[in-house]
């Protein structure tokens, strides 16, 4: 296996850390809702997925497991329909990206990968920022095609939103303290709007782009670490349990 890496490091720039409050714009606790309709729960061949991605289609999922460090094209139904070549190190994030590329996020060395799946090539970007344990890092990633500006999230201590540019170095750092930690991102255009999953507690979070939340979700499930959005559905997935969880999406 042939795989290139180009080295880009970017340079550490201080950034301001804004607080952000788990309350609505009239001072009131939000509203944490455990009403989501489930509408199917299907079993991942896949040790320990980690995130999802959903191709622009709808029509099939992207998940990596940080067991096997490698990259899968999954079915609506959970079925792994492809396995790549690349192997990454440690990776906690996938996002479609520009050119029919995936975006892959490298959590313990803070670093995103541009990744062609048809050449299974990539380059690397080592993403110069602090946090204070290397295992509650990067712990995904997302990707804003209408302005070309990338999210990713830092997963606990502390719990960070972080923006980036295209050429991927940092615009803006937001704290955010609505959850226990973050274990999943997805950017949805059609909303402009950021979806934040948590581990600890077990919540699905809709934020606008400052990582203010606005709507909260509960869901009963071990170890969720990923989402993403059709206009319909909700796709998570738990990396304990390996499963795909399919829920209505509220209106």
């Amino acid at each position: 296996m042939v795989f290139y890496k180009y080295l880009l490091f970017v340079l550490f720039v201080p950034v301001t850390l804004v607080g952000l409050s788990a309350c609505s714009d009239n001072g009131e606790p939000e509203p944490v809702s455990d009403d989501l309709e489930l509408l199917g729960k299907y079993k991942i061949s896949v040790l320990e997925p980690s995130v999802l991605a959903i191709d622009p289609s709808g029509e099939f999922l992207y998940t990596v497991s940080d067991r096997t460090n490698k990259v899968y094209k999954l079915s609506t139904e959970g079925d792994v329909l492809k396995t790549y070549l690349y192997e990454g190190n440690d990776l906690e994030g996938v996002s479609v990206y520009t050119g029919d590329k995936l975006l892959l996020a490298e959590e313990r060395l803070k670093q995103l990968v541009e990744y062609n799946p048809k050449t299974n090539t990539g380059i690397i970007h080592r993403i110069a920022y602090e946090n204070t344990d290397e295992n509650s890092g990067i712990e995904g990633v997302a990707y804003d095609d209408y302005d070309g500006t990338i999210f990713m999230l830092n997963e606990k201590n502390p719990g960070l939103l972080l923006r980036l540019r295209s050429d991927f170095s940092i615009i803006k750092t937001y704290q955010l303290d609505f959850a226990g930690d973050y274990s999943g991102i997805f950017y949805e255009k059609a909303e402009n709007a950021l979806w934040i999953v948590s581990d600890q507690s077990k919540t699905i979070n809709k934020c606008n782009l400052f990582g203010k939340r606005s709507e909260s979700y509960s869901v009963n499930i071990n170890k969720v670490e990923g989402i993403a959005l059709t206009k319909d559905k909700i796709y998570v997935v738990s990396d304990a349990d390996a499963y795909l969880y399919v829920y209505k999406r509220p209106h």
